[in-house]
């Protein structure tokens, strides 16, 4: 942390690191952060607290740029970012895995801090299922993944991807939380406004005893969820661990607003190869980089058909963000968290899914949001509603005193937000536009 003084008041910097990598290109949501974070400034008494954001790719960090001399805070995205690592990382026999995966180790002992969002904490922790067991791909590598930092664990029920779940004919249901991430058109408020509107606000039962927390009147905070795990905090341990926030007692998989069918893919290998095609002529068409060749041929493969089953996530009062104190004297600091308090949130509505005539692919989605309760003219109050909790969040790992944590506040819809909204919340019409925000 950067410090200076003059006689009448002190500037302390926090440096951010964040993790830029997407690896299998798939998108995320990593732009929010330095949106939410960058030079964003409050003040405690006679100190100015100042944030400043940089990317930092896998390449840098196995260079040693991931220091405490660098960067107090380490964040990880979800989605491309988190969750793409967490695949990619967990094949062992790549090269610079074993390498990466020590940086990281390194900083977090030397007294850096790490902040998972959603994929990011699936990439750091070990994973538990409902059968004990790491039976398909998913599972394995998520599992495998694993940094080694935190002794917190994820949960999911079950995991597999789309299209390559096997037996998934006999049980569809086993991609588990993977169908609340690949599989919703963009949905509809009220009065007719289209917005992707993924995933599902939860209201999170929160922990007013922590420092975070504790100046929160509500005992719920609505945050956006997009398919994250829950969490395992072992009884017995070598360090402080906090549970910050826990998932409602009643699984959004068993809510009739927000439950979902299990679809099957009915293509076959024929369907996949003409996937590829229609993938390599959207990318051409649109002048895409050729590396989107997988994604958009996972998205266009079909066709697909609803199932009778409905997906399980078994996720009900699991522990949903944690803090971890890492056990030296450097006492760094672990914070996993499995929503998105980065992504706007919404009120009312339920999923639908669609009807099943005429072709399906994940890229058109299987479902979407209806009677979405209209959003503000700017839509500020849902798009910042929970981005005091991200500055938060990494004032704390910054080992900022609790009392001097940044204040409740709205965010700013800057010019830079309305280009956001515009590209990652108001549905164009297009299929681009659409696959980009899946």
């Amino acid at each position: 942390m950067d410090i200076s003084e003059d006689k009448a008041s002190i500037t302390k910097i926090i440096h951010v690191a964040i993790l830029s990598d997407e690896p299998l290109g798939w998108g995320s949501g990593k732009h929010y952060f330095p949106l939410i974070l960058h030079n964003y400034t409050w003040k405690k008494n006679n100190i100015t607290y100042q944030i400043k954001t940089k990317y930092i790719t896998g390449k840098e960090i196995i260079c040693g740029l991931l220091n405490i001399s660098n960067y107090d805070v380490f964040l990880v995205p979800g989605g491309g970012v988190g969750d793409g690592e967490a695949v990619v990382k967990g094949f062992h026999c790549f090269p610079g895995v074993k390498k990466w995966k020590k940086c990281i180790q390194q900083y977090v002992q030397q007294g850096g801090s790490y902040i998972g969002i959603c994929g990011g904490t699936a990439l750091c922790t070990q994973l538990e299922t409902n059968s004990g067991k790491h039976e398909t791909l998913m599972e394995k590598l998520y599992h495998k993944s694993a940094i080694g930092i935190s002794v917190v664990k994820s949960y999911y029920k079950d995991l597999a991807l789309p299209i390559f779940c096997l037996n998934q004919r006999n049980n569809p249901e086993k991609i588990g939380a993977m169908g609340y991430i690949f599989s919703f058109a963009p949905g509809e408020t009220e009065d007719g406004l289209r917005i992707h509107a993924g995933g599902v606000p939860i209201d999170f039962i929160v922990n007013n005893e922590h420092p975070i927390f504790a100046d929160v009147s509500e005992k719920t905070i609505r945050i956006r969820w997009w398919g994250g795990p829950g969490l395992m905090v072992p009884k017995d341990s070598d360090r402080k661990i906090d549970i910050l926030a826990s998932y409602p007692s009643t699984d959004i998989s068993n809510d009739d607003k927000t439950a979902i069918s299990a679809w099957i893919y009915s293509g076959g290998l024929i369907g996949l190869i003409k996937g590829v095609f229609s993938s390599f002529s959207f990318i051409k068409k649109e002048k895409l980089p050729l590396k989107n060749l997988f994604v958009y041929a996972f998205y266009l493969s079909g066709n697909w058909i609803k199932s009778e089953k409905i997906i399980n996530l078994d996720l009900q009062n699991k522990p949903s963000i944690t803090t971890e104190i890492f056990p030296n004297e450097n006492a760094g600091r672990v914070l996993l968290c499995t929503s998105h308090p980065e992504y706007m949130i919404w009120w009312n509505g339920n999923i639908q899914e669609e009807p099943m005539q005429g072709f399906h692919s994940i890229g058109k989605g299987f479902r979407k949001w209806k009677d979405i309760s209209n959003l503000s003219s700017d839509l500020g109050d849902e798009f910042t509603h929970t981005w005091w909790i991200v500055r938060r969040f990494v004032a704390w790992a910054a080992k900022i005193p609790d009392d001097h944590l940044p204040p409740i506040e709205p965010g700013i819809i800057t010019q830079e937000a309305k280009e956001i909204i515009s590209r990652n919340v108001l549905w164009d019409e297009t299929l681009l536009d659409q696959m980009k925000n899946i």
